[in-house]
């Protein structure tokens, strides 16, 4: 698997790139926005990007998104559609979200928007704006928050200890530092 990060300048967000080493195919979690070395780095390294992988729908999630289908015409996958004004393939829990021979599943974790969800890859979650390290993201309210905890206690702390959690902003961490430490979840 490649893999790399890159912190956009919208809102100091995060997006994650991860490719097949045999296709050379590769799916971008998240666009705010679309910067250069996105470009940089897929043309070094031979890569097509197919897919980009929308954990919610707000703007340091999605401006990025115009660029990106000027330049790739990736297939864009959200938890609906449309996504940022582009046509997207509506993806729920427990879909599959291919990229070459990499398979990734879709995790529900609704709270701090209605259409958040998470992409797993063995061994890494991206968790967008539903988990940070040593946090949350903010909810419109109590209801969202406990719906928020108690998706990710479900779907993102029952993954192996060793898993990397790489979030929307900030540090990533694993689900064992976030489920020891965090402390929305620290009883």
């Amino acid at each position: 698997m490649i893999f790399t990060h890159f912190l956009t300048a919208s809102n100091e967000s995060n997006a994650f790139l991860v490719a097949c080493e045999t296709t050379r195919k590769a799916l971008l979690v998240d666009a705010g926005a679309f910067e250069p070395a996105i470009a940089e780095f897929v043309d070094e390294h031979g890569l097509t990007l197919e897919t980009v992988f929308i954990t919610h729908g707000h703007y340091d999630h999605t401006d990025g998104l115009d660029g990106l289908v000027a330049r790739y015409r990736p297939r864009i996958v959200a938890r609906q559609t449309p996504c940022a004004g582009h046509t997207a393939d509506v993806v729920g829990h427990g879909d599959t979200v291919s990229v070459g021979n990499l398979k990734g599943t879709v995790l529900a974790t609704p709270g701090h928007t209605p259409d958040m969800v998470c992409l797993h890859f063995d061994g890494m979650v991206f968790t967008g704006d539903a988990l940070f390290a040593g946090s949350v993201g903010g909810t419109s309210g109590a209801t969202a928050e406990q719906q928020q905890l108690d998706a990710i206690r479900k779907h993102i702390f029952t993954l192996p200890l060793e898993t990397e959690i790489h979030t929307g902003h900030g540090p990533s961490s694993t689900v064992s530092i976030e489920k020891q430490f965090n402390p929305f979840f620290v009883e």
